[in-house]
């Protein structure tokens, strides 16, 4: 992970775009291609939405779905000019799949539109780095806008209505690794069930997945169980095992007798529950002070400019409205549904990583 940075050259290009939207010679339609990881679906919808505000779209897809498009008119005066603007948001392939259709210019299985249509990403929304997932952002050009938004924190979940594994209230770093990695009874995880726990995780195009093994330590190929039409545990032995969504999980977990999964806390919902890690619950203020250490900063990366793939300069506007409706004091607030409790400000941290699933360091006078 990259220590956060400013990129001096797209602020000044964001300050000279500002002006010239207001050209009408420059009124031309413009598309965006956002693909990413459903840890940060919720803020990406409304910010798509918020884009619009006081001005008229439509949408094609559903956000449930996790694939989207959006196409409209924006009053914000720093991309108004470029009316229409089409934004085509893809959730459902995986961040790191995103990554490489973003660092190889070409679309993958998956990388498509709501209609249908294969797209490759003018950015990427991701909570991991290229990287921390082989892709060499230098070879392949890639920079970020202009530093992470946020944190995404990063829990194991269990179903409160199975006494089993609600009994299972904390995970070690090695017990986290071996219920990833094998089949264990409740009680190897402090619970007095005699029941075996079956692990419910992401496939390796998920940012969760990548973020969490950096976290625990977890070198070895996963053991992840899905439900089958009776809802008994069915191991995945697919080349790629884990689940390609965070809602196919919160439902595997939710119907799946005696399961944990892994998902971002924004995909927490009843009758799943977050448990501790190493002693610690998850928290807004546990993450701020580095306590908890599930998380990962959240990321815009594109291909920097003068290569193939850069965004023109009406994409860079808009990709620069997107990232500042984002950091945004407002949006990033404690009265803010969306981001409160799900998501944590870089600005509030006291510590900092320097490398994703790295040590966590106290930022200076903490």
């Amino acid at each position: 992970m990259k220590t956060p940075k400013l990129n001096k050259l797209f602020l000044a290009a964001g300050i000279t775009l500002a002006g010239l939207a207001f050209n009408p010679n420059l009124r031309a339609q413009v598309t965006v291609n956002i693909e990413g990881g459903s840890a940060s679906s919720t803020v990406l919808f409304d910010r798509a939405t918020n884009l619009y505000a006081g001005g008229t779209f439509s949408t094609t897809g559903s956000s449930k779905a996790n694939v989207i498009s959006f196409t409209g008119s924006s009053l914000n005066p720093n991309i108004s000019g470029y009316n229409p603007i089409t934004l085509n948001i893809n959730l459902n392939n995986g961040a790191i799949n995103g990554l490489n259709a973003l660092a190889n210019q070409s679309a993958g299985t998956g990388d498509t539109n709501a209609a249908g249509a294969p797209i490759i990403p003018t950015f990427v929304d991701s909570a991991t780095t290229p990287e921390a997932v082989g892709i060499n952002s230098t070879t392949y050009n890639i920079t970020e806008f202009p530093s992470p938004t946020y944190v995404v924190p990063l829990v194991y979940v269990v179903n409160t209505n199975y006494p089993d594994v609600y009994a299972i209230t904390n995970l070690t770093q090695r017990q986290a690794v071996t219920l990833e990695t094998s089949t264990n009874k409740a009680s190897f995880y402090g619970s007095t069930g005699s029941n075996t726990v079956y692990f419910v995780g992401r496939n390796r195009s998920a940012a969760v997945r990548t973020e969490i093994d950096l976290n625990i330590y977890n070198t070895a190929n996963i053991k992840t169980f899905t439900n089958n039409s009776a809802n008994l545990p069915v191991q995945d032995g697919s080349a790629d095992p884990g689940y390609s969504s965070a809602s196919k999980v919160v439902t595997a977990v939710t119907v799946l007798t005696n399961s944990i999964g892994t998902v971002a806390v924004q995909n927490v919902v009843p009758p799943l529950q977050a448990i501790a890690y190493e002693g610690v619950s998850y928290s807004v203020t546990n993450v701020i002070n580095g306590s908890y250490p599930l998380w990962g900063y959240e990321h815009y990366y594109f291909i920097q400019s003068g290569y193939n793939g850069a965004p023109t300069t009406p994409q860079q506007a808009v990709i620069g409205a997107i990232y500042n409706s984002v950091t945004n004091s407002a949006f990033q607030s404690i009265t803010n549904p969306i981001f409160t409790n799900n998501f944590v400000p870089i600005p509030a941290l006291k510590v900092k990583r320097n490398y994703d699933g790295g040590p966590i360091i106290p930022l200076p006078n903490y």
